[in-house]
């Protein structure tokens, strides 16, 4: 897939960054393939994480998913509560509305504002898809570029992302909307795991960003269980600092989810379960 062209390039600058949430959302929902009854999420959810650097805790993180007519809402908020963290007062905070058309999610409009004691960071992209073009305003610098059926913002790219892992043969390719370009993003689904969590053993389909010439890393572990809710997030470089995400709550459609018996525990009955069918 070749990226668009640029209608308006003013001096270039930094790409846009995935922020974390947008990567364990990473990425950026679970639905089952599009049918003329239910275009749209399972349920509406929010979620409560953990946010560690180098082992240490460092922030919480919120998540929330929520529908409000024809229009889906995310939003994410990180606040450094421990560490250097919470000395450089960080917050991160992300926000995207749009809509499914033909069984398809198009964001219409994404924020991402990143604070703390060095300078702010602040950018927006404004879709639209009438005319075919995206505006990204990035620290007060706009542009203009083209866009291409099923281009995401970040967190868009949680909705696609899960959509095709829901599927049979997922597609995991994303043309990702950044500051000065559309970039395509490509992942790799690895071998289901069982994973300890805050919600107890779950059945997990890890995923990680494919990259090449570098030691930089991106893996996370949606639940199959939960609809593809990521509940872990790795983030960093192989030979320097590394981030994690874990789940700590989970409320989907109004409802706590409990936690399950562990791993081990689990393992334990399934034993027991064998054996008394012998």
């Amino acid at each position: 897939m070749t990226p668009p062209r640029e209608i308006r390039r003013p001096p270039s600058r930094r790409p846009m960054q995935l922020p974390i949430l947008a990567l364990a959302f990473a990425v950026l929902t679970a639905w089952l393939p599009p049918s003329p009854a239910s275009e749209t999420f399972t349920e509406p959810y929010s979620a409560r994480y953990a946010l560690y650097r180098n082992g240490k805790l460092q922030a919480r993180a919120e998540f929330l998913l929520q529908r409000q007519g024809e229009t889906w809402i995310m939003k994410s908020e990180s606040i450094g509560t421990h560490g250097m963290a919470r000395l450089v007062k960080f917050r991160d905070y992300e926000f995207t509305e749009g809509q499914f058309v033909g069984g398809q999610f198009r964001p219409l409009r994404y924020v991402h504002e990143l604070k703390w004691l060095g300078p702010d960071q602040d950018s927006t992209a404004e879709f639209d898809w009438e005319n075919g073009l995206v505006t990204v305003t990035h620290n007060g610098e706009t542009r203009t570029l083209e866009l291409v059926e099923g281009a995401v913002d970040p967190m868009s790219l949680q909705v696609q992302m899960r959509r095709e892992l829901a599927r049979p043969e997922p597609r995991l390719e994303f043309m990702l909307v950044e500051e000065d370009k559309l970039e395509l993003q490509r992942f790799r689904a690895l071998r289901p795991e069982r994973l300890e969590t805050s919600l107890g053993c779950l059945h997990t389909q890890p995923v990680e960003k494919i990259r090449e010439g570098t030691t930089r890393f991106t893996r996370f572990w949606p639940a199959s269980e939960l609809d593809y809710i990521p509940v872990r997030m790795e983030h960093g470089k192989t030979d320097g600092d590394q981030m994690e995400l874990r789940i700590t709550e989970l409320v989907i459609n109004g409802e706590p989810v409990e936690p399950k018996p562990g791993c081990a525990a689990a393992q334990g009955g399934n034993k027991r379960e064998r054996g008394t069918q012998q």
